[in-house]
């Protein structure tokens, strides 16, 4: 049976684990390896049932989340790519999806959102699509 294999966090991602709350806000060098820490945090929730929704600003950058999420999964879960989705055996899934059009996440419920580039997403995706959803299921 295929497992899933998350990297190993370095010193300052195992700080940035132990400090975690509700909602973190994550600026760090381009080498830092956000992407890699975040997808290993989506991984684990998704693996664990939870419905997690990735956003960035436009879809290349989707796609590398969605590669790292591949590294890491690819014989444990099903990924779709049509719709860029990882749904893993216990129900939990991952949407992966651009976040240039806020109205692209519009009608979903998630556990937990994962925003990369966060500094690049319009303000609109966050207020008006992303939080309100999280307040019904009380996710990250």
């Amino acid at each position: 049976m295929a497992r899933v294999t998350l990297p190993s966090p370095h010193a300052g991602q195992r700080t940035v684990l132990d400090q975690a709350r509700r909602f973190n806000w994550l600026a760090a060098g381009r080498r830092w390896r956000k992407t890699t820490l975040a997808m290993a945090i989506a991984v684990d929730n998704a693996a664990h049932g939870k419905a997690i929704i990735w956003g960035a600003p436009v879809y290349d950058q989707v796609r590398v989340g969605w590669a790292e999420t591949k590294k890491a999964a690819g014989g444990a879960a099903n990924f779709h790519i049509t719709r860029k989705e990882v749904s893993f055996p216990g129900g939990g899934i991952i949407f992966f999806r651009s976040l240039d059009d806020p109205d692209n996440v519009r009608g979903r419920t998630a556990d937990g959102v994962v925003i990369d580039e966060v500094g690049f997403v319009k303000q609109a995706a966050w207020y008006e699509v992303l939080r309100p959803m999280l307040i019904d299921t009380g996710g990250w």
